[in-house]
């Protein structure tokens, strides 16, 4: 029972009126199982009773340390109809780092799986509660483990619960992705995420036609909210990649006849250089939804001349739902780069840096062309960090969510994202963005990843450094490099990298943004 649309309804259309229909598909070959709505519907409220019959109830937050599975899914509706709060956690997280997440959430139960028990185990003994460990894979739980979720389901009533859930209720507690530090927790409510919804439908076009594929984290926010969530609402088929592997995506694609799904651009670079891509009958796809970094130019040439489909690119942050801006696909190379125009329902300004410390000022907008802070507000913000008071004075000062990118207009109000505020070089009094860097060097036929930072220096106070992953099979010097930035006016000399470290891969998060806290020195 509902008051109001909530997140626990996104299922109840589909079911009712398409509940024949497939919702859910997991695996391959003899492996394939799937669900249609009805099914679907009836073992998400036996998750729910089951959830209910332990104890969990309103406001209770319940952590999924999950791949992309049918638990993940069963779990995410089952919360969201008895009114507790998902907490979707990073699968790659070290014990020390989910018994932070649980500490912090006051997490009253954890759902894991085999792959993961180990850490599973030894967060438990670091949390400082006592959260239930539900165990949702098939076989024999572990000892550590309280209970079996598949086996506390199938006992339960396949009937909604009784429970009363409000819109304003919050129903996700998802923590950043600590590209830049610890953690925070983003809570969000019903209300927000169902608005996202509508936004997403008509950014990308969706219908309940489309296939849509999760080769991207669930546990992400750009997946599950841009992609995930949007799809099921409309009664489209869900198909989910456990891990991502560029191979078995395309396997997917052509076996499910996939339509859509989204990507961070280093994924849509593995996905281009695989050998399937050639092989495979990749005719289905329409549109691919990418987000994390603009991509660069060549990798948008070489997508059409290979696959052919639609790309949108999505510019958000965990904090606004998350999409922020969209750039649609007859954008792609006029304006490669940019993060396209605001979504809909949505303000947003760049304003003037301040030197007296205090949160950016939206009535201090920039002249089009003059760098500043990106700030957002509309109807999919989040309620606020969990337990950050001040972060939260800070961050949603003057009512909009400072993002703490560095951008600018240009003269038809599109975006351009320069960088992180705490990425900016100051090297000999000039301002050097990151980004502008990465983007040449990106261009280098050898180079296959780069992430540009400050470094200290004596001199100069900071200088350029670049870490930069080359090819398969191909190599390239500091000398060739630069001569490349400087040829054709490529870069300003002073914006070139004094430094370059050549590494095998950069850090990352599961949804592939590159972690550069990781790579700082001094």
């Amino acid at each position: 029972m509902t008051d109001g649309l909530t997140l626990g309804d996104t299922l109840s259309w589909p079911a009712r009126y398409l509940p024949r229909k497939t919702a859910l598909v997991t695996g391959l070959g003899t492996a394939r199982r799937a669900w249609t709505y009805a099914e679907l519907d009836a073992e998400v409220n036996r998750h729910a009773n089951a959830l209910l019959s332990l104890g969990i109830g309103k406001g209770d937050v319940v952590a999924a340390f999950l791949y992309n599975t049918p638990a993940f899914v069963f779990t995410l509706l089952a919360c969201a109809r008895i009114g507790a709060v998902f907490n979707p956690v990073n699968y790659r997280l070290a014990a020390q780092e989910l018994a932070y997440i649980l500490n912090d959430g006051n997490a009253r139960a954890l759902v894991f799986e085999q792959e993961v028990a180990s850490v599973t185990e030894k967060a438990a003994a670091q949390a400082a509660g006592t959260p239930l460990l539900i165990y949702a894979d098939d076989g024999e739980a572990p000892s550590f483990a309280t209970h079996d979720l598949a086996a506390l389901a199938a006992g339960q009533p396949a009937t909604a619960p009784d429970v009363i859930v409000h819109e304003d209720d919050p129903c996700i507690l998802m923590y950043t992705s600590g590209t830049t530090g610890r953690p925070k927790g983003v809570v969000h409510t019903h209300r927000s995420k169902l608005f996202h919804n509508a936004m997403m439908h008509q950014a990308m076009g969706l219908t309940r036609e489309d296939v849509g594929l999760s080769v991207a984290p669930l546990n992400h926010t750009a997946e599950l909210h841009t992609s995930f969530l949007p799809r099921l609402q409309l009664g489209a088929t869900q198909v989910l990649q456990r891990r991502f592997d560029a191979g078995e995506a395309w396997q997917l694609v052509e076996a499910e006849r996939v339509t859509h799904f989204f990507a961070a651009p280093t994924m849509v670079g593995m996905l281009l250089n695989h050998p399937d891509t050639e092989r495979r009958d990749l005719s289905s796809l329409r549109l691919a939804e990418y987000g994390g970094a603009s991509m660069a130019p060549h990798l948008i040439r070489e997508w059409n001349r290979k696959i052919g489909a639609g790309l949108v690119q999505v510019y958000g942050a965990t904090e606004m739902g998350p999409c922020m801006s969209v750039l649609y696909p007859h954008e792609q190379l006029s304006h490669a780069g940019s993060a396209g125009l605001p979504s809909l329902g949505h303000d947003l300004v760049v304003a003037r840096l301040r030197d007296d410390g205090e949160p950016t000022d939206p009535s201090q907008p920039c002249d089009p062309g003059e760098v500043g802070e990106v700030l957002v507000r509309g109807p999919c913000m989040m309620r606020g960090y969990l337990n950050r008071p001040d972060a939260n004075t800070r961050a949603l000062a003057h009512g909009w969510y400072h993002t703490g990118d560095l951008g600018s207009l240009d003269q038809d109000g599109y975006l351009w994202i320069r960088d992180r505020i705490d990425y900016m070089i100051n090297s000999g009094a000039e301002n050097v963005y990151p980004r502008e860097v990465e983007d040449a060097l990106i261009e280098h036929p050898a180079v296959l990843e780069v992430a540009v930072l400050g470094e200290p220096d004596a001199t100069w106070g900071q200088v350029v450094g670049a870490y930069v992953v080359t090819r398969p099979e191909s190599s390239v010097s500091p000398e060739q490099l630069d001569a490349f930035l400087l040829q054709g006016d490529r870069l300003a000399a002073y914006k070139r990298p004094r430094r370059y470290h050549f590494m095998e891969a950069l850090p990352k998060t599961t949804s592939g943004k590159i972690q550069k806290h990781m790579l700082r020195v001094g």
